[in-house]
């Protein structure tokens, strides 16, 4: 895919985790509110339904109504990425195409598997399949951890050939799969890094995006940081030293856990996690806060 697309662009876009109210439902309004302050902070993009933010733990009609409520509350401000990766091709264009009618600007997809016997063939013309059924660009997800499927550098340059993808988002925790990716695909794709304790060194290697979940307490810096490396800027080093503390924390202790954590330290309540994902723990979330202080944020 040679021509200018959403996803080409790069930028920083935020996952946002999915509030849920006292009874345990989506709490609509406060993620109306949560995408506007991310907007209005200075997000290139948001994305909903995908790890980060418990989209597995939605029912059906509850992803629905989170897409809804996030296109219209984005109002074309910005790009929404809605993430559409589940077990079978029938089952991702169900989410595709709900994702298209509410208006998504592009859809993430991860090769999700259950059993250990997929072959890359049939990997190959999964996202064939998909992106001739949708009219937004697709961006490639590894997240190895969680899909039990690793797109290797090598897999990614074969599916170059799926027109309809125009980026990659890697979050296998290893830097040098965005510079392998980049020696292999050249300029193909947009890289974007997944995981805030290796931004740093994925942006030297070619990253020009990054997807990661984010609080509104520390929005502006997260978007100072995402400038600053994407513009190779020395001050970017500084920046990321004072926030790596807090990265290390979400990489030990879960990112939804500690951004809902962050709730008690404002105004936004974005609830507790579904069952039976944990809660932190009041040992955890002390040391959380600690390092929230030590960085200025509360």
């Amino acid at each position: 895919m040679t021509r200018e697309t959403v996803g080409k662009k790069g930028g920083l876009y935020c996952y946002l985790i999915t509030p849920f109210d006292a009874q345990g439902d989506v709490d609509h309004a406060v993620l109306e509110r949560y995408t506007d302050e991310i907007i209005t902070g200075g997000a290139d993009g948001v994305t909903c339904i995908a790890s980060t933010t418990e989209g597995v733990y939605l029912t059906q009609a509850e992803r629905f109504a989170v897409v809804k409520t996030v296109c219209d509350t984005t109002a074309g401000r910005v790009p929404v990425n809605v993430a559409i990766g589940d077990i079978s091709t029938r089952q991702v264009m169900n989410w595709a195409e709900n994702a298209q009618k509410a208006g998504a600007s592009t859809m993430m997809l991860e090769m999700q598997t259950h059993l250990p016997d997929i072959r890359f063939t049939d990997v190959v013309q999964h996202y064939h399949n998909i992106a001739a059924n949708v009219d937004v660009p697709i961006r490639l997800y590894n997240i190895p951890r969680t899909t039990r499927y690793d797109m290797t550098p090598q897999m990614i340059a074969e599916l170059a050939a799926v027109d309809g993808i125009d980026s990659v988002k890697d979050a296998t925790g290893d830097p040098h799969r965005v510079r392998d990716i980049r020696a292999l695909t050249g300029n193909r794709f947009a890289l974007y890094t997944g995981l805030h304790f290796v931004a740093r060194e994925s942006y030297r290697y070619g990253a020009i995006g990054w997807e990661a979940a984010y609080h509104p307490l520390f929005t502006k810096d997260m978007v100072a940081l995402h400038r600053l490396l994407r513009a190779g800027d020395p001050a970017g080093a500084a920046l990321y030293k004072k926030m790596e503390p807090l990265f290390v924390f979400f990489r030990h202790y879960g990112v939804p856990q500690c951004i809902r954590a962050m709730s008690a330290w404002s105004d936004l309540n974005l609830g507790q996690p579904r069952a039976p994902l944990p809660r932190l723990t009041d040992l955890q979330s002390g040391q959380l806060k600690s390092l929230m202080k030590q960085s200025g944020y509360i």
